[in-house]
């Protein structure tokens, strides 16, 4: 007979905390193996435009440049480890800070004189945030923002969307700090600093911010892996409008900005900001700014932003469509969003501008991008390699090195967010 120690040495056997403990030890590791096969980094790409309708000669130049920045800052955020959602909230924040565009600072007015803007976000877990008829305020896109992350709703209007404001510290406006007129002391036709004191803040505190962050040394092995089948410095290949539509426009008559990111982990995130229509009744939110699959779409596919004659866009939700022909018919981005337009102006029945005016941005869960539009103007500008491409009338696609990043653009030295 076994004795003692002699029976739970040949017995080999473990008791229950021993067990334990040795679960919890092999889980440990499991997830530390898990953790080390961390999926490579990729090339960030960012698209932003500035609005489907009709630009007069006097602006175009300088809305394009504003496009072209705001592409460009958005870039530089995803270059240096920030989410999509970031950059595409960079990239709109700097265009409803500009005039001209048709978001807040000179937005247009409604029945009442004012600038009620609309504005969403939406990300590829099919989460969104919107806001409605909001005043006063200098970037609703951020407010918009908050509701996605501070909130379990989708969309708050009018007063209930102020106070939500109010409670999250974003600094109101005094009535009419976001209207350009004729009569003010920059006119609409003229370049100048007669910006909201607010809005030029933020601009101040985001030019400090990248003055201030330091130049870091590429360390051994901090490249980006290549990603997909994207060729070196690719263009886009755009379509536009039959060249025999051409008027010169009198005056600006533009749909919502937008923009859309996939950041180095391939997360997705389009994002909107509009005014609305002219004259709109008291009330009145738009589609673009309010109604998830018209303006902005995201799922697991890609994200889509899209501009234009709101009605129009309210009816046949273009932006979720697009993605989901991408799905069904397993084709590319490009012949996606060339479908859906085609059904889109069969739809509207040949009607003339403004109503058939439209304009697409999107890309796709891979990075591939796409530019397309049926109207006069689009300014759209898009970053990807280290280079920027861009353009506003057909036919136009132009490309530069971009000289403002501060490390290469494959660079891989700080974490994402």
């Amino acid at each position: 007979m076994l004795r003692g120690n002699e029976y739970f040495e040949n017995a080999n056997i473990t008791c229950d905390y021993c067990a334990w403990i040795n679960e919890i030890l092999a889980r440990v590791s499991a997830e530390t193996q898990i953790k080390k096969k961390k999926e490579p980094l990729v090339d960030p790409i960012v698209i932003v435009h500035g609005g489907a309708g009709r630009i007069p000669r006097y602006a175009r130049t300088f809305m394009l440049d504003e496009v072209k920045k705001a592409a460009v800052a958005a870039y530089r955020d995803l270059l240096k480890g920030r989410c999509s959602l970031d950059a595409v909230e960079r990239a709109i924040c700097h265009m409803e800070s500009k005039k001209y565009f048709n978001c807040a600072y000179g937005g247009s007015l409604d029945a009442n004189g004012e600038v009620v803007m609309d504005a969403a976000v939406m990300t590829n877990n099919l989460r969104a945030g919107c806001v409605g008829a909001v005043r006063n305020i200098a970037h609703p896109i951020s407010l918009a923002k908050m509701v996605l992350q501070q909130t379990e709703h989708v969309l708050i209007v009018e007063a209930g969307a102020q106070k939500f404001a109010l409670e999250s510290g974003v600094p109101t406006l005094s009535p009419g700090q976001l209207i350009v007129t004729s009569d003010s002391k920059t006119s609409l036709h003229e370049e100048g600093n007669n910006e909201v004191q607010d809005v030029r803040k933020t601009q101040e505190l985001l030019q400090d911010e990248d003055k201030q962050s330091d130049k870091k040394e590429c360390i051994p092995e901090c490249v980006i892996e290549r990603y997909g089948d994207k060729e070196e410095g690719a263009t886009l290949e755009v379509a536009a409008l039959d060249e025999s539509l051409e008027i010169e426009p009198d005056f600006i008559q533009l749909g919502a900005v937008g923009a859309v990111a996939y950041d180095r982990k391939k997360r997705l995130a389009s994002g909107t900001s509009t005014a609305g229509e002219s004259g709109k009744l008291h009330g009145i939110v738009s589609a673009t700014g309010t109604a998830i699959g018209c303006g902005i779409y995201v799922d697991q596919n890609g994200c889509v932003s899209v501009s234009g004659c709101d009605k129009a866009i309210y009816r046949h939700a273009p932006a979720q469509w697009i993605l989901q022909r991408l799905q069904r018919k397993a084709t590319s981005i490009d012949e996606a969003v060339t479908e859906v337009l085609k059904d889109f102006e069969e739809e509207t029945g040949g009607a003339s501008p403004p109503e058939s005016d439209v304009g697409v941005i999107a890309l796709t869960s891979e990075g591939m991008p796409s530019v397309s539009f049926k109207c006069l103007h689009f300014p759209w500008a898009y970053c990807d390699k280290g280079y920027v491409y861009y353009g506003c009338a057909r036919n136009e696609k132009f490309s530069e090195k971009i000289d403002v990043i501060e490390r290469p653009y494959d660079c891989m030295c700080e974490d994402s967010n």
